[in-house]
């Protein structure tokens, strides 16, 4: 039996505390969090959180678990060949593609994004809060808003494409028929058959703060699942 390294990633406007409620349900003692550096750290706890550097040297297959962008980003990274063989992935509330361009019309169009990043250079907290409102989140404080780090999450939204980065096996993807920022629109386009979309019927655009045992029970049938594969 092969034993994945659970790895974390939030997406834009949160940080690695975005997983503390999933977390809390799952028995991982081995779980670790990645922080992309949207926010500074906050004062509660978020689990382990480790560097890239840090999952790389352990050289383990890893089960990597992405919320909306941090799908896109773990998707990236495999583009590039770091992680190691027999490594597994699954997102939830994401996307292989997010602004909109000729063979993606199910996507958002990109003069949004570039209205929050002109909005980044005048009131980062504004931006972030307003998106976080729409999610269905908390604010967080102007001074953890790190404006450089979310300008280049909002390029990734803007340019990234990882359709053809996805793994070959289907992947299992949980989403929200309520969500908002990831239309399922958009999530059934970015994951077609034979990938299979479990939706949560009154779920928005944050499952792990709003259905944290609905997510934790997914991940652990996922994660058993994954690691009894020869």
């Amino acid at each position: 039996m092969v034993r994945l390294l659970p790895v974390f990633v939030h997406g834009w406007g949160f940080g690695p505390e975005f997983w503390q409620a999933v977390l809390a349900q799952l028995n991982w003692p081995d779980a670790v969090t990645l922080d992309l550096g949207f926010l500074a750290p906050a004062v509660s706890g978020a689990g382990k959180t480790v560097t890239l550097e840090n999952i790389l040297q352990q050289r383990r297959p890893i089960l990597g678990i992405g919320h909306s962008l941090g799908f896109m980003w773990l998707m990236m990274q495999r583009r590039h060949g770091i992680w190691s063989t027999g490594s597994q992935f699954t997102g939830i509330n994401t996307f292989a593609c997010f602004a909109s361009r000729e063979d993606f019309p199910q996507g958002v169009a990109p003069r949004i994004v570039h209205r929050m990043k002109r909005g980044l250079g005048r009131e980062p907290a504004v931006v972030v809060n307003d998106f976080r409102q729409r999610c269905g989140a908390l604010p967080v404080q102007a001074e953890r808003c790190q404006p450089a780090e979310l300008a280049q999450g909002l390029d990734i939204l803007l340019t990234a494409d990882v359709r053809a980065d996805l793994p070959s096996a289907p992947l299992d993807i949980l989403a929200g028929r309520q969500d908002e920022i990831a239309l399922p629109s958009m999530t059934a386009a970015s994951f077609p058959a034979p990938a299979h979309i479990r939706w949560v019927e009154n779920g928005g655009h944050v499952l792990p703060l709003t259905h944290p045992v609905e997510c934790a029970r997914f991940l652990e049938m996922l994660r058993n699942t994954m690691e009894k594969q020869p």
